[in-house]
């Protein structure tokens, strides 16, 4: 892997890669905790048993397969699990979907609020990289919700790290993950040429935000916090680099800075 000081920029995906969101833990990953609460409280609201029967693995599937790394996509899923919809792409007008997505957004923002935490050595990892040449030249391409993103990174003082303008949420964007909107958007905020692309590092740990950041034609960098190295590496298009923690990258890269594995 090629040192830091051969880089220009970098940019970060944030559920699992910055945030951890228990991934190993099925039954505490605060996503999927938030979803299924809110296809509970809608089915118990609208009197459709079927949600009510979504189990916690239908739940985790339903985000596991869906096409685009979004809660819409995931909940399209339980739908069609429950029988109440047709057809394999995400209708996003259909009015239970909304209710459902924007149900999980409210019950989600209480959940990051009060279990929030960083993956281990994350925002030492992130400092690191600003106080040696990246100060604002740190950017994320996330499919969360700009509230959520905000309230994790208050919450870590990440906040300093990464403008608002060089935040890439799952509102900006038209076509979500796989797609390569989120981090070519990103990439652009930092006005460098495209000739610099493989300069810029992209850290994302989901095959759909690794497909996404290989398409921008950045420098991929996945860190094994909900996917084992055997499944990244066997990927059609495979990060550059994956590394289990922090500590890994900071060393590969030569950054002056010490973390605990």
């Amino acid at each position: 892997m090629p040192r830091y000081s051969e880089f220009k920029a970098a940019i970060f995906d944030v559920d699992d890669t910055l945030l951890d969101n228990k991934p190993r833990d099925p039954a505490q990953r605060l996503h999927a905790r938030s979803r299924l609460a809110a296809v509970q409280a809608v089915g118990e609201r609208r009197g459709i048993q079927e949600l009510g029967m979504i189990t916690t693995q239908q739940n985790l599937d339903a985000w596991t397969y869906a096409s685009e790394h979004t809660v819409e996509a995931a909940v399209w899923n339980i739908l069609r699990l429950a029988g109440l919809v047709t057809g394999d792409e995400a209708n996003y007008r259909n009015e239970l979907l909304m209710e459902i997505a924007a149900l999980k957004h409210e019950l989600h923002e209480h959940i990051l609020r009060t279990e929030g935490r960083e993956v281990p050595g994350a925002t030492k990892f992130v400092r690191a990289l600003a106080d040696n040449g990246f100060a604002g030249s740190l950017a994320v391409a996330s499919t969360a919700t700009r509230p959520e993103i905000d309230i994790f990174f208050a919450m870590t003082g990440l906040d300093q790290f990464f403008p608002g303008d060089r935040i890439i949420a799952g509102e900006d964007v038209i076509h979500p993950k796989p797609h390569k909107e989120a981090f070519d958007s990103a990439f652009r905020t930092f006005g460098l040429p495209d000739s610099d692309r493989r300069r810029v590092l992209a850290f994302d740990e989901h095959p759909r935000g690794i497909a996404s950041a290989r398409a921008a034609g950045l420098y991929v960098c996945s860190i094994t916090t909900a996917f084992d190295r055997q499944d990244l590496v066997r990927l059609p298009n495979p990060p550059d680099f994956i590394a289990d923690s922090y500590a890994e990258f900071a060393m590969r890269l030569g950054l002056p800075v010490t973390l605990d594995v």
